[in-house]
């Protein structure tokens, strides 16, 4: 499945964006911001034909769920929306007031989509509460079944084409907008089954499935929301991460060690600062050159501007 995802992946971006190089980091804020607009695109056009779909049953079948589901489709577009302009403002060239640039506008991208999922997730948890109390009558139809399962696929596949686009970039907001869409997939699954349902005359489970798909979407944004806060905060990178920037800067020669990596994360772009051990009988000359070596190594892999501070050790002999 991951290999199909990729190849789809890079014969999109090789039709629309018109590349023929498929790196997995892509760093570069100007294809950063082409691979997002792609995503925005293709999120957009995919949902407003899968919402107007959703919502034509769901009337013509008097199904809360159905219509709940057309909502988070339809709130995806917004989605979407935010995706694009977060981008656009964050590609912004830094200021006199933001001297890091506005990369972490990203992250409040992701936190409104947070926003929009948890408010669709209550509004619809109170309609579907209702109807389970009134028990409403929901007609049932094993070819809107089909179309949903049909719909479901299609949202997974675009939640796997946003996040394999998010694991590129790095891009939080196109990881957030990726589970808004696998979100609305499983809740499209659980509709086939409430109408399947009541077609045997089980009409509270539409209500039901209805509770459940709202309280999967407030949990999701929940989830996206305290991690998007996180990275605006200010967050501890993972260690992978970490051990990257130490492999770069260790390969380097004349560098014996590497500790107290800080990283400051603004999106496209990172502030990292590191200490390296370097001998101390070098002179001021060589390890000023040890050390740009290791800003260069560093940022040419890494879109980042480092900052090294040089410590003295002297070199174990026997």
């Amino acid at each position: 499945m991951k290999n199909f995802i990729k190849k789809t992946t890079n014969l999109i971006l090789a039709r629309f964006i018109g590349v023929s190089d498929f790196p997995d980091k892509v760093t570069d804020a100007s294809m950063r911001q082409k691979y997002a607009y792609l995503e925005a695109l293709i999120s957009i056009v995919g949902n407003f034909l899968l919402a107007g779909i959703k919502v034509f049953f769901g009337l013509m079948l008097n199904s809360i769920s159905l219509l709940a589901d057309a909502a988070h489709t339809a709130s995806d577009v917004l989605t979407s929306i935010v995706v694009l302009l977060g981008f656009k403002i964050s590609s912004s060239p830094a200021d006199e007031k933001h001297p890091y640039g506005h990369g972490r506008i990203e992250f409040i991208a992701s936190l409104i989509i947070a926003v929009m999922l948890i408010f669709v997730g209550v509004e619809f948890g109170k309609t579907a509460c209702e109807r389970f109390i009134m028990n409403t009558a929901v007609k049932g139809s094993l070819v809107v079944s089909v179309v949903m399962i049909a719909g479901a696929l299609f949202k997974e596949w675009m939640a796997q084409f946003s996040e394999e686009l998010g694991k590129r970039t790095k891009a939080t907001a196109l990881i957030a907008d990726a589970w808004h869409h696998r979100t609305d997939a499983i809740a499209s699954f659980m509709v086939a089954f409430a109408i399947i349902a009541s077609q045997h005359g089980y009409y509270k489970v539409d209500a039901i499935l209805g509770v459940v798909v709202s309280a999967l979407i407030i949990y999701t944004g929940v989830g996206i929301a305290l991690g998007s806060v996180s990275k605006i905060i200010g967050e501890v990178p993972d260690q992978a991460e970490l051990k990257e920037i130490e492999g770069f800067a260790l390969s380097v020669f004349g560098v014996t060690g590497v500790h107290k990596i800080k990283v400051h994360d603004y999106g496209a772009y990172k502030e990292i600062s590191l200490h390296i051990i370097l001998d101390k009988r070098l002179s001021l000359i060589e390890a000023h050159e040890i050390s740009e070596k290791v800003e260069k190594v560093i940022e040419k892999n890494i879109a980042s501007k480092v900052i090294i501070h040089m410590e003295p050790a002297l070199l174990k002999t026997n």
